[in-house]
This record gives structure tokens, sequence and C-alpha cells, in this order.
């Protein structure tokens, strides 16, 4: 960031921050919580690592100002959306279930909603116009 750049509004301060949190759950449901139910697969600790360095690289754009990491946040907070809610919606003869909700879904829920949080704070006029390109 620049001397002459303005300060760096909440909206994205809070979004890197909660891009911190979807990295840090996501190892935590890796490690422990699929490790505890019995169902962990060894493919799944090297996406759990790359989801964490993705989410801690935006994190660092958001907080140095840089404009590419409010695209690059916001695409893959929506990839990463989509490809949490794929596991907790069940798809049975063309009608769609929630899955029912149980203690080991905290960190999946935790996941989601800070993703959800860093879409919407992504979007604000604040985050917008301080990401956006200087000349």
């Amino acid at each position: 960031m620049e001397p002459s750049s303005p300060a760096r509004p909440a909206s994205v301060a809070a979004a890197a921050a909660l891009l911190g949190v979807f990295g840090i759950a996501v190892m935590v449901n890796a490690l422990l919580a699929q490790g505890f139910s019995g169902w962990t697969e060894v493919a799944n600790i090297p996406r759990a690592l790359l989801r964490l360095a993705g989410a801690g690289v935006v994190a660092w754009g958001l907080w140095r100002g840089a404009s590419w990491a409010w695209w690059l946040g916001l695409a893959l907070a929506i990839l990463w959306l989509i490809g949490g809610l794929a596991p907790v919606l069940v798809v049975e003869r063309g009608d769609m279930h929630w899955l029912p909700p149980s203690r080991g879904q905290l960190v999946l829920a935790v996941s989601l909603v800070s993703l959800v949080c860093v879409i919407g704070l992504l979007l604000t006029p604040s985050a917008r116009a301080y990401l956006r390109p200087r000349r």
C-alpha cells in the first residue's frame, strides 16, 4: 500500500480475517472432524492445505490493498462455497434435501458462513473502491 493510499476499510480487513477463519476451519475439518469420524481420505489433507494457502494469499493481498485480491478472493470464495454446499445438499430422486444437522458439521458451517460473509464484504462499495486498480 502506498503512503498516499486511503485507509483500509473495515470491510476489507474483515474479509481478510474471515478468509483466515475459513482456512483454519478447513484444516480443522480435515485433521480432526474427519479423522474422528474415520472417513479421512489421504487426498483431503493436501486439498485442505491448498485451500489454506489460497485463503492466506488472498487475505494477504486484501490486507495490502492489491486489486487482484478482490477478483481472486471473490472467485475462490464462490467456488469454495459451492464446493462446500455440495456435501450438505443431498439429491434424491430429483428432490433436494438438507442433511440433518450434527455436531460434526459445526466446522463446515463456520467455513460456509465465513465464505458467505467474505462475498458480501467484498461486494460492498467501500471494498470495491479501495481495491479498485490505482493508476
